[in-house]
């Protein structure tokens, strides 16, 4: 049986506006007509749209966290190191960027860990142009090789599903803290295809187009399909008015992964939890349970 831990971190009420991810109108129109015209053609240009990345700007501050950095990269991966211990990593979301888990470099460096930050291909200040939730995957894992290991990660977003992804194959850690975790890739597809206009058939065909490419099947990306074989303790922290992912989907995966905690937060999105510093405590007490524990001992 899974351990859930429900308890609320703030009570301050969201002022996060519903956005609803909707290409112009000109663009679903094209999409719509050559999707009945010539699906097959108009599932290539979608598939390749739904792999491309977004590289957003870092807000005000952000990056000064990356002045005490030491910079390296790894195969187009650009890596960011603080400190000296076992190892944390940090892996951002889809369309974000290390410096967005800059908040967690100070405590954990206070703690005696080494922090290790990465952006992803087509993400920051990495190459490329495209990414998927496999090729994520192998970032993590082509920097945790080149560092020899870690002792655990704090991931968000879709850097929760890659890593769960990862450790389905062959990624060791002793402790993971997954914030705002989406679960299933074909519910991105959904959206997706909702939001160019493109009919059932056509996202069909870009999920089996997807799939062949990345040689696995979105099913067996999902998290819940790979929770109940883990065994690290896990620590999921999900708000009440996450308008990207629901937070029924953070409870799902704690609720089938063995030796998981889940904390449900109110009023800070999917992006502004990572700013709270109440969520910075919880993660950074839970990767130094272990830690703290064999101190006492």
């Amino acid at each position: 049986m899974t351990a859930a831990n429900h308890t609320p971190l703030s009570d301050q009420k969201s002022t996060n506006v519903r956005f609803e991810k909707t290409a112009p109108g000109w663009v679903r129109a094209t999409f719509a007509s050559t999707g009945r015209i010539a699906p097959g053609l108009t599932s290539v240009v979608a598939a390749e749209l739904f792999r491309t990345t977004r590289r957003s700007s870092p807000r005000r501050g952000e990056r000064e966290v990356l002045e005490s950095a030491m910079s390296s990269r790894i195969a187009g991966i650009q890596v960011w190191s603080w400190g000296e211990g076992p190892i944390v990593l940090l892996v951002h979301g889809w369309n974000g960027r290390s410096t967005q888990l800059g908040g967690f470099v100070s405590p954990l460096v206070a703690r005696g860990y080494r922090v290790v930050a990465f952006d992803a291909l087509g993400h920051g200040d990495s190459d490329g142009t495209q990414s998927s939730l496999p090729e994520f995957a192998n970032c993590i894992r082509q920097v945790v090789d080149e560092l020899g290991g870690v002792y655990a990660i704090v991931a968000h977003s879709l850097g929760g599903a890659a890593t769960t992804y990862a450790l389905a194959y062959g990624l060791d850690a002793e402790r993971a803290v997954f914030i705002s975790p989406p679960a299933d890739p074909r519910e991105f597809l959904k959206v997706f295809a909702a939001a160019l206009g493109i009919n059932d058939d056509v996202r069909e065909r870009v999920r089996h187009r997807l799939e062949r490419r990345l040689g696995v099947p979105m099913e067996e990306m999902r998290v819940q399909a790979i929770a109940p074989r883990m065994e690290i303790p896990l620590l999921v922290v999900h708000d009440r008015d996450d308008k990207e992912v629901p937070y029924s989907v953070g409870r799902s995966i704690a609720s089938q992964w063995p030796s998981a905690e889940l904390i449900i937060t109110e009023g800070l999105g999917h992006q502004r939890i990572l700013g709270d510093p109440n969520v910075r405590d919880a993660a950074v007490r839970f990767v130094d349970a272990d830690v703290r524990l064999r101190n006492a001992a």
